[in-house]
């Protein structure tokens, strides 16, 4: 029994040794010689990377989760709308990317579907109008 308690503490000891936090990371960066400045955007573009595998994992996910609807939606064919300085895509696969970037289904109803990508929302209409929100602010309808 003590052998069994030893182990699984010596097993958390060896997984927690390999992590680091963010100040830990910081000051081993400076302790190089690199600025302060450096190494605070060396950290910042860790997590945004680490972010990005993320939201692309819970892309994928999400689409295993709604296979009708992304087979509907891969029906339909790639459509561009453009207006107020922002490029909205969707794709024949269902993807829906504005400015280039992923957009997410933050909510679907039986007439609309509402895509999220930063401060954005997109809204896409069964009829086909698609309608632009920034920061939960009405812009208007895109083209």
């Amino acid at each position: 029994m003590k052998k069994n308690k030893f182990l699984l503490s010596l097993l958390a000891v060896i997984l927690f040794s390999g992590c680091t936090s963010s100040a830990q990371r910081m000051a081993d960066c400076q302790a190089q010689g690199v600025s302060r400045d450096a190494c605070y955007i060396a950290e910042q573009n860790r997590k945004a990377s680490i972010n990005a595998v993320a939201e692309k994992q819970a892309m994928e996910n999400a689409q295993a989760l709604y296979p009708v609807q992304h087979a509907q939606a891969a029906a339909r064919s790639h459509k561009t709308w453009k207006g107020f300085g922002v490029t909205v895509e969707r794709h024949a696969d269902g993807l829906v990317y504005v400015d280039s970037k992923p957009a997410v289904i933050e909510e679907t109803t039986e007439k609309a579907t509402v895509y999220q990508q930063g401060l954005y929302l997109v809204i896409i209409y069964n009829s086909g109008k698609v309608r632009l929100m920034k920061d939960k602010v009405y812009i208007g309808e895109l083209r």
